[in-house]
């Protein structure tokens, strides 16, 4: 049973491939996909020959996906629970209606698709959901020395070690595999000595002397800041009074006051301003050859417009780049349990690496190349001359942006820009051009520093826009150099933001009152339109954040109430807190008031919300 079942399986999978491989190969465009099963992947009692022949399969296409990478060949696995006329007799008509392979199919035919990048991934799938696997490997332990012998006891005495999972690694290619087993033999051979490499600036104890900085993790730290905090930033990263679109993040009376999704970089920074590389285990930095080569930001939530979190950083690997070496720093930031917002910072240690390390690393967050043809859209700001020496009162005093002479000493004419305020700068674009400046819209961003800014330059934003992702780079105009490259902002999906907004209104008592509106509306809605003729969007707040969102739209037709910001421009804009506007609707707030203390912001034609209580008052009746 053992040979049949690895033909049909097996054998039978590697001859259909090698019978299409060549054509793929003069197309340069092949995807393959292979079907193992769980019981490959973790076994199953009684099925030997079974488990064999379906985890040779992943081994299999997890080779097909190196030899045809160069080819544009992908080969993918899945591992699919469906039902099938194997176990018609066995599965109850019920569960086989769940698992038929209608819930399959769209992975593989994504899989397939000319679009997707996926190569050497493995998928579980059913019933609807899709799960990937992945290898991990732990940090190990080594049980021999190089003049004593490896033995059992050895091995038993550092087994706790051996399969701790804390801090693991997630092996993706054999080579890194191998380079874990060099590491480990010159940590032998060294018997504790000094790396080879006599220039580095980064002194360890061979190269596994940097297990010793990967996990590490720096002091907790809090970050507060209040909204001129906020505003402060928005200016350094080029916010206008000239945008209309930009008082929203420069004037903390805006009814829809908000803070730039980049400021999460101005939270976390202090892990590195603050000294925190040189206190590594295992690493030297020398902070004059430190530079910034690439950022990445997630948020999870849009930053409240004041607050304080909570900070902590770790280093999550360390990379040998040849001429230099690569610090990955994950900074997670929380307010109060809730993770809030994470970023990943890659700093390059000049003239550090040659010390024989791996060069890639699955913890990174990795920079995607732009699309091959012209922008979707462009954008440009010039930068002020002051530009630099304002960014920097957000927290990055390094004196090599606002000193000539330290400038003169780094190797540049004079003091640069910060490569983080380019970076709020483009993002600043994007979020303008695609997403209507709604920072719930943000998502994440990641970015490749290519070469300096000058204060005075222009930046040019040039976009790309594939779904969700908005791909971008940013140049000097004029000279065209390239500063920011292989960049994307992830955007979330508008549906995704609205289907959010109902379920958070429930919770408002005045979405009972918008909805009775609406209601009477029904019946009065043409009367009130003569009488109001204006659009009035509302912003209901809970704690710092906006909640909800509705509109009255008292100028078109005969009137309607909905959830969501005004389809046509709104005459007017009102932002306050769910229990203000109760307040407001029974009589016992006096709007005007509300105003000028500041619990009521408007925006617009302020006159016209003076019509807006005989809504309240005549109709409603509430």
């Amino acid at each position: 049973m053992l040979d049949i079942i690895q033909r049909v399986h097996l054998r039978g999978s590697f001859l259909v491939t090698r019978a299409a491989w060549d054509h793929m190969k003069k197309q340069k465009f092949g995807r393959i996909i292979m079907t193992s099963s769980a019981s490959g992947i973790y076994g199953n009692f009684g099925q030997a020959n079974y488990c064999a022949a379906k985890l040779g399969l992943l081994g299999l296409s997890n080779c097909l996906a190196v030899e045809g990478e160069k080819s544009n060949i992908h080969c993918n696995t899945i591992a699919p629970t469906a039902g099938s006329r194997l176990t018609q007799n066995i599965l109850p008509d019920d569960l086989l209606e769940a698992l038929k392979p209608d819930y399959v199919a769209p992975l593989v035919l994504w899989l397939c698709h000319e679009s997707c990048e996926e190569n050497g991934g493995l998928f579980e799938v059913g019933a609807g959901w899709i799960g990937k696997l992945r290898w991990e490997r732990t940090l190990g332990a080594i049980v021999r020395q190089r003049t004593q012998p490896m033995t059992p006891e050895a091995v038993k005495a550092n087994w706790t070690k051996i399969c701790d999972f804390d801090n693991a690694t997630k092996p993706q290619r054999i080579q890194e595999s191998i380079g874990g087993i060099i590491e480990a033999l010159n940590k032998i051979d060294s018997d504790g000595g000094v790396s080879a490499n006599h220039t580095s600036n980064v002194t360890s104890t061979a190269t596994s002397g940097f297990a010793g900085a990967i996990g590490h993790k720096l002091p907790p730290f809090s970050s507060s800041y209040t909204e001129l905090d906020t505003i402060m930033y928005a200016l350094g990263v080029g916010a206008s009074i000239k945008e209309p679109k930009d008082l929203k993040f420069i004037y903390e009376g805006s009814s829809d006051f908000s803070c730039l999704p980049t400021f999460g970089v101005i939270l976390a920074q202090k892990s590195i301003m603050g000294g925190g590389l040189a206190e590594i285990p295992g690493l030297s930095v020398n902070l004059a050859k430190v530079l910034h080569g690439e950022q990445y930001l997630e948020l999870y939530k849009p930053l409240p417009r004041a607050g304080k979190l909570k900070c902590e950083a770790i280093v999550a690997d360390v990379l040998d780049k040849g001429s230099g070496l690569i610090i990955l720093m994950d900074v997670y930031s929380y307010s109060g349990e809730e993770l809030i917002c994470y970023n990943q910072f890659s700093i390059f240690v000049v003239g550090a690496g040659g010390f024989g390390g791996k060069r890639t690393s699955d913890k990174a967050k990795v920079a995607v190349a732009i699309p091959n043809r012209p922008p979707d859209a462009v954008l440009t700001d010039t930068t002020s001359l002051n530009q630099a020496a304002l960014y920097r009162l957000s927290g990055d005093w390094n004196p090599l942006h606002i000193d000539p002479d330290f400038a003169n000493l780094a190797g540049f004419d004079k003091p640069i820009l910060h490569g983080l305020c380019t970076f709020g700068f483009s993002a600043r674009h994007v979020l303008q051009q695609f997403a209507d400046n709604d920072v719930s819209r943000f998502k994440a961003i990641k970015v490749r520093f290519a070469k300096p800014v000058y204060p005075g330059q222009t930046l040019q934003t040039e976009m790309w826009k594939e779904g969700n992702r908005i791909h971008f780079q940013t140049k000097i105009q004029g000279t065209g150099d390239i500063v920011i490259s292989n960049a994307y902002v992830d955007l979330v999906p508008t549906a995704d933001v609205v289907a959010k907004t109902p379920s958070e209104g429930r919770e408002l008592q005045s979405t009972l009152v918008f909805e009775e509106i609406g209601r009477r509306l029904q019946h009065i809605g043409g009367e009130v339109v003569k009488k109001v003729n204006a659009v009035f969007e509302w912003h209901i707040t809970k704690g710092e954040n906006t909640a909800a969102k509705w509109t009255i739209d008292l100028k078109n037709g005969s009137g309607k109430v909905y959830q969501g910001t005004a389809k046509d421009s709104a005459d007017v804009t009102i932002t306050l807190s769910d229990e203000d506007f109760m307040e407001v609707v029974l009589g016992k707030l006096d709007p005007q008031k509300a105003f000028f203390s500041g619990r009521l912001k408007a925006r617009g034609n302020i006159m016209l919300s003076q019509k807006l209580q005989m809504i309240l008052k005549e109709y409603a009746k509430l």
